[in-house]
């Protein structure tokens, strides 16, 4: 093969062998990617632990619920305490 009589039917063999082994490449990565669902892995169990977690975190937002309206009034404060100094927490009452 020299480079100047190189012609297009020359490239074709190349061309068909490199198609060829990309094409190799692309099935073993396939190949590698379906034999990772057969893995054991943890997800099971963090699925069973995070839906025990969502039980106790419901339990737990509606006791926070009022430290968290507490701490936005509070940052709301702050924030305007820097700009105006014309925010004023009167009192705060529990609503149900």
């Amino acid at each position: 093969m020299n480079p100047e009589n190189f012609s297009i039917l020359d490239g074709i063999p190349i061309s068909i062998f490199s198609m060829i082994i990309v094409f190799i490449v692309l099935i073993l990565l396939a190949a590698i990617l379906s034999l990772l669902k057969y893995l054991p892995s943890d997800q099971t169990k963090d699925k069973k632990n995070g839906a025990k977690q969502n039980n106790l975190t419901t339990l737990d937002t509606a006791q926070d619920e009022e430290e968290r309206l507490v701490a936005m009034l509070v940052a709301s404060c702050v924030a305007k305490e820097t700009i105006d100094k014309d925010v004023r927490i009167v009192s705060i009452e529990r609503t149900k």
